[in-house]
């Protein structure tokens, strides 16, 4: 089939240059969506103070485990696209992202409706301490009553993926991100005429912005006349691509779900430390989060690139993946390492105003940096397990992390030896070598060679 200009062969060329290439505006995109929380938390800690920073914080796990299983679904989408697109079906990319758009906008309503009702009883669950339940809860509602623009941004980013193009989302995601910085301060501050809304000021800011970044998408994309298009007459749903999504999907969502149960089940430990550890916490995670966009990336690079060179054929060229991704996660994570040693302390400051608090972040970010290049290398080996349609091992893999090795350790760590929340925090490397080990066995079982998503005949197509 003729290859149509809106998809980007990543099979062709020098392997290292397009995975490069590739990675560098989705790099940028996730340096930006996580200045969304950056933003927030800065401007949430310097003005109302390190109770309402805690707020923010706590509120993360809640959100990220009511989403966690859509974000599956969309990672599903994402693969299937990658392996059409490496067969130019064009016929099927299109029937793809409608039944995704149709499929993800029904559960996005469904979730945030369960999200604004229950939203307090979900704070109570994870040991929120009684002096932020209000303004916890006040910041998620609003978040998950904008959750429609959330998902709609990042399937559309996703399907983008797979489609080989990183750069378009990244351009929009700017946009939204300087949008998100200035209605921080206008809704936190209260400027003008706008009052002074506290932390759900702060959830107000990120909604609308989501929302601008996802409409300006649609719009871009339905009026280039791409693959993709949301007009009610041209959305088909269809049943036989609805089962391929769910056979990639159930377990991508499982283990999100997974993901998000464990961040819950850690979060809920941390809590047991008080308002300081929490807070200290949430600010290190911030600049943690940084080390993870790195490795995040490359992963899904590697998603992308092995599902073309599973839908074209060229199964063989996946150990260049692996290979390439590896040196790009090591030297990244490298930097990210030296970055933590040098200025985390002063990056702490800019969400902090209590030493003791800093002091407390820095001694977690520190001990967590231990893991990084560890959690870079099995980013990459998940990524390409994904992009093979291996989705169970990995989701797995991922469970048996979490649930038997990183919060039990934690727990053990903290309550019954003298480490107390320090060891929460060495939890977090032990687990992101056994991981990354995990990975790697299956990976050089080979089995992940079987597991294409899109069919022997679909395949054929683009080797012939």
């Amino acid at each position: 089939m003729k290859n149509n200009t809106a998809i980007k062969d990543l099979t062709q060329g020098n392997m290292m240059r397009s995975m490069l290439l590739f990675s560098l505006p989705m790099l940028l995109g996730n340096v930006l969506q996580n200045l969304y929380n950056w933003v927030d938390s800065m401007i949430v800690g310097k003005y109302l103070g390190t109770g309402a920073l805690a707020a923010v914080s706590v509120s993360f796990p809640i959100m990220f485990i009511l989403i966690s299983a859509i974000l599956g679904f969309t990672m599903a989408a994402s693969i299937l696209v990658a392996q059409y697109a490496g067969a130019k079906n064009e016929v099927m990319i299109k029937r793809t992202i409608s039944t995704t758009t149709i499929f993800l906008g029904a559960c996005a309503i469904i979730l945030s409706i369960i999200g604004v009702v229950f939203s307090r009883s979900f704070l109570t669950l994870v040991n929120t301490p009684a002096d932020i339940l209000d303004a916890a809860n006040s910041y998620l509602v609003i978040i998950m009553a904008g959750l429609i623009f959330m998902f709609g941004y990042n399937m559309t980013s996703a399907i983008l993926r797979g489609l080989g193009d990183s750069k378009t989302p990244t351009v929009f995601l700017i946009v939204a991100t300087f949008l998100n910085a200035v209605l921080d301060y206008v809704f936190i501050a209260g400027v003008g005429p706008f009052p002074a809304m506290g932390v759900g000021g702060a959830a107000l800011a990120t909604v609308i912005a989501q929302g601008v970044s996802y409409i300006l998408s649609v719009i871009y994309l339905d009026k280039k006349g791409h693959l993709i298009s949301f007009r009610p007459s041209d959305m088909v749903f269809d049943k036989d691509i609805m089962m391929k999504i769910l056979k990639l999907g159930v377990p991508s969502a499982v283990q999100q779900f997974i993901v998000s149960f464990g961040i819950m089940a850690m979060s809920s430990i941390i809590n047991g430390f008080g308002t300081d550890v929490v807070a200290a916490f949430g600010a290190g995670s911030k600049i943690d989060s940084f080390a993870m966009l790195p490795a995040m990336s490359i992963s899904l690079v590697a998603s992308t690139v092995t599902g073309q060179c599973i839908g074209a054929g060229k199964k063989e060229k996946v150990k260049d993946v692996l290979k390439n991704g590896m040196l790009l996660t090591a030297i990244l994570s490298g930097l990210t390492i030296l970055f933590v040693f040098t200025v985390g302390r002063a990056s702490l400051h800019l969400f902090l105003n209590d030493e003791k608090v800093i002091n407390l972040g820095v001694t977690y970010l520190k001990i967590a940096s231990a893991g990084y290049l560890f959690m870079g290398f099995s980013f990459v080996l998940a990524g390409i397990l994904r992009g093979a349609g291996d989705i169970w091992a990995n989701a797995l893999i991922t469970a048996f992390n979490f649930l038997v090795i990183r919060v039990p350790i934690a727990y053990v760590l903290s309550r019954m030896t003298t480490l107390g929340v320090n060891g929460i925090w060495l939890a977090f490397p032990i687990s992101f070598f056994l991981g990354s080990a995990m990975n790697g066995a299956y990976y050089a079982t080979g089995r992940w060679k079987q597991k294409n998503v899109i069919g022997s005949a679909e395949i054929a197509m683009a080797e012939e």
